[in-house]
């Protein structure tokens, strides 16, 4: 199997945190990362209000899904209680995912190109691994989980990042300034964070949820009312993790 070499995080002002955390392995270091730049939000911003998106957007992006992660969508809904009275988008449990990152326009991509790529990821994204999901954090436009560590899903954006150049698609941002996250809820409204802030810090306390990632979704993905949707296009396996010599 061929690795990609995997660039480091870089500072970049659209990026939320703007700075990565000083260590992509420490869940320490990340969640102070993470913690600190939304409790240093003064407003929050309408998630929704994305310029180049409309109902008929239709973008091919690669995602890990949590449909059927009993455990996360119990998490989610004891936050999601907790959180109700912020008038946030909530995301149903069959909707939690993580963004890697985008193939390009379904406008841009044949049938055929999208073929070729989920075949090319074949083999090329590295074995399974555990993430860890931690409450609770977010940014202008959302509430969200931190998820450590890093590294593995940082290498995923960087493979398949180069996978798209291989190919010659038009692919998504680039991997220095990925920030790896878990939403549970969208903002819909401008007003002042601290009210959220405040609700957020106090359920830091609940456990946090492990998470094996075996395989990474390629679908085609939509908005509708106060959620994303998607077609399932192509699941690519990950690699059983080679065995240790001893």
């Amino acid at each position: 199997m061929t690795r990609t070499p995997m660039p480091d995080l870089a500072y970049h002002p659209a990026a939320f945190p703007s700075n990565p955390p000083s260590d992509c392995d420490a869940p320490a270091a990340i969640l102070t990362a993470d913690r600190n730049a939304f409790d240093q939000l003064a407003r929050t911003k309408v998630h929704w209000n994305r310029p180049g998106w409309s109902d008929e957007t239709r973008i091919v992006y690669w995602l890990l899904t949590f449909d059927e992660d009993p455990a996360l969508a119990k998490s989610a809904a004891d936050i999601q209680s907790a959180l109700a009275p912020l008038d946030y988008d909530l995301i149903d449990a069959v909707d939690l995912h993580l963004t890697l990152t985008r193939a390009g326009s379904r406008d841009q991509l044949t049938d055929s190109e999208i073929d070729t790529l989920a075949s090319v990821a074949v083999g090329r994204l590295g074995p399974a691994f555990e993430l860890t999901a931690h409450p609770l954090a977010g940014s202008a436009g959302a509430v969200r989980y931190s998820v450590t560590p890093w590294t593995p899903v940082v290498a995923l954006h960087a493979t398949l990042s180069a996978l798209h150049h291989e190919l010659g698609l038009p692919g998504g941002k680039s991997t220095e300034r990925f920030r790896p996250h878990l939403g549970v809820a969208y903002s819909r409204g401008e007003r002042a964070a601290q009210p959220v802030i405040d609700t957020v810090a106090s359920l830091r306390a609940l456990p946090p949820v492990d998470l094996t990632i075996a395989h990474v979704d390629l679908v085609e993905l939509r908005r509708e009312p106060g959620r994303y949707a998607w077609d399932l296009l192509h699941r690519v396996p990950l690699t059983q993790a080679e065995p240790t010599e001893g």
